[in-house]
């Protein structure tokens, strides 16, 4: 007669607490992450200083067009791209100083990231999203600075241009003085001021991002110039003139406000882009962990994070790959609101390595402490005359699994030397890394039922004692489970058949 009996242990608050401790003290493997680093802020910032050049390039070709034009508008326009050049280098110089700050800061960073490292994940941790945050900080800054210097920008635009149109209404009001007389100076005016206007109106189509930044309005502005165009063909030179004038005045507007969401776009771009490398830069760092707690190095044992995180660690590099490459694919085409929308989501995954390395820990702990469970059953069993026959057959993890189940099989001689009663000793987690299930499967020709109640309820005394509390009372089963007789075949068994199993037992 055979039986089962099985219970569903806990392990109490304090010794929990240590075990958590325990995991946080558990150790990169990348001593050099620090210095990686610091590699990708570099390499990001060499890739902004790029981006940032042909806004630089694309002002000094307007500057050389402006020669070109006929009317006074000349004049507007120069004052206006000397404004936007300055914009332009104090932005780029704001630039240079906000990244020579967060290189200082870096550097603050990397040496207590060196400590931190050492001490465990949760102060390695706290340093990232410390750096992180100043980080994002600091872009956020950069961003309001530059709205303030285009506002008032557009306040210095607006008001040299009021200036401007007093000239250009004296220029047209000279001409209806001598309207009779004039007629064709009047209508010279009136074409040449279209075709500065219609230069502003290319140069904005073939240099700016207005598709992106402001879609549909330049188009709608060329309806003003086509307007006076025909008025010119009609002879109205002088509605021309007026569509002319207060079509250019909203495709300076225009312009500005191009530039200005441009640099934000670049900014938030850089700082996507800079996140995201750092992310993936720190999680190829974390792939392997080691444990503190060894004396030497040689002893010291290197654990797989994906393979304890159950594949979460892939599953969140390839979550940033995938941002990665939506980033570098729609360099050309993603829009501002859709760039916040990858930050936002960075931000979210911040944490999340955090959060996959203490999984990924506590499942090495739990798994240690199933060892230690199952130790302290045998020693309880030990005492009653059973054995461990074999210490590497019959010591195993299910499907040779280290997260899966740990398996023991302990035997009691019978009277004439023969293999007697056998019992295995089943430790399988739950979801709950402190939680796991014991089952005790006795196989035997007869079964004394007093004497195995007996039994298992001295071996979870025993394990009370040791801080691990049983819920519920023993639940008995009048057949051990067979699937656990042959521990050759219980190492063997496919993960996915365990994974079915252990559902199946809970």
């Amino acid at each position: 007669m055979s039986g089962k009996k099985y219970k569903t242990i806990t392990v109490r608050d304090d010794v929990w607490r240590r075990t958590q401790e325990d995991a946080n003290r558990f150790q990169t493997l990348n001593s050099n992450l620090p210095n990686l680093l610091n590699n990708v802020r570099e390499a990001a910032q060499q890739d902004f200083q790029q981006r940032l050049r042909p806004l630089e390039q694309r002002l000094q070709g307007q500057a050389r067009e402006i020669d070109g034009f006929r009317t006074n508008i000349r004049d507007m326009e120069r004052e206006t791209n000397r404004r936007l050049q300055q914009q332009q280098r104090d932005f780029q110089r704001s630039v240079e100083q906000s990244e020579q700050r967060q290189q200082q800061a870096l550097n603050r960073s990397i040496s207590r990231l060196e400590t931190a490292m050492e001490q465990g994940f949760s102060q390695q941790r706290q340093e990232y999203l410390t750096m992180f945050n100043e980080q994002r900080k600091e872009t956020h800054d950069l961003i309001d600075q530059c709205r303030g210097e285009y506002t008032e920008m557009v306040k210095q635009e607006r008001e040299a241009r009021q200036k401007g149109e007093r000239i250009l209404q004296k220029q047209i009001d000279q001409v209806v003085d001598n309207i009779e007389q004039e007629r064709l100076r009047k209508e010279t005016l009136a074409l040449d001021l279209l075709a500065d206007v219609e230069k502003v109106w290319q140069d904005i189509d073939q240099n700016y991002q207005h598709q992106r930044f402001a879609p549909g309005k330049l188009a709608n502005l060329h309806r003003g110039l086509e307007m006076a165009q025909m008025n010119i063909d009609s002879g109205v030179t002088q509605t021309a003139i007026a569509n002319c004038q207060q079509t250019y005045l909203q495709l300076a507007d225009l312009r500005v406000e191009l530039a200005q969401k441009e640099q934000e776009w670049q900014l938030l771009y850089n700082e996507a882009l800079k996140e995201l490398r750092l992310l993936l830069t720190e999680a190829k760092g974390n792939r392997e962990v080691s444990d503190p707690s060894a004396e030497t190095e040689a002893e010291k044992s290197t654990y797989p994070v994906d393979y304890w995180s159950n594949g979460q660690l892939s599953e969140y590099e390839q979550q940033l790959k995938e941002l990665d490459n939506q980033l570098i694919q729609g360099e050309k085409t993603l829009t501002t609101e859709q760039v916040k929308e990858i930050n936002k989501t960075l931000e979210k995954l911040q944490p999340r390595l955090g959060e996959i390395l203490e999984e990924a820990t506590l499942n090495i702990v739990s798994s240690l402490m199933r060892v230690e469970i199952a130790d302290s059953i045998v020693e309880v069993l030990e005492e009653w005359g059973y054995q461990i026959v074999d210490e590497e057959k019959d010591a195993i993890y299910e499907g040779d699994d280290q997260r899966k189940a740990f398996v023991v099989k302990v035997q009691k001689k019978g009277n004439n030397g023969q293999t007697g009663e056998e019992v295995v000793i089943v430790v399988t987690p739950d979801k709950d890394s402190r939680t796991n299930t014991i089952a005790i499967n006795t196989f035997s020709d007869f079964l004394d039922e007093n004497f195995a109640r007996q039994k298992s309820e001295a071996i979870f005394e025993s394990l009370g004692e040791q801080g691990v509390q049983a819920q519920g009372s023993l639940q008995d089963n009048h057949a051990p489970d067979e699937r656990y007789r042959d521990l050759e075949k219980v190492k063997q068994r496919p993960v996915e058949q365990v994974q079915q199993q252990v559902q199946g037992n809970q």
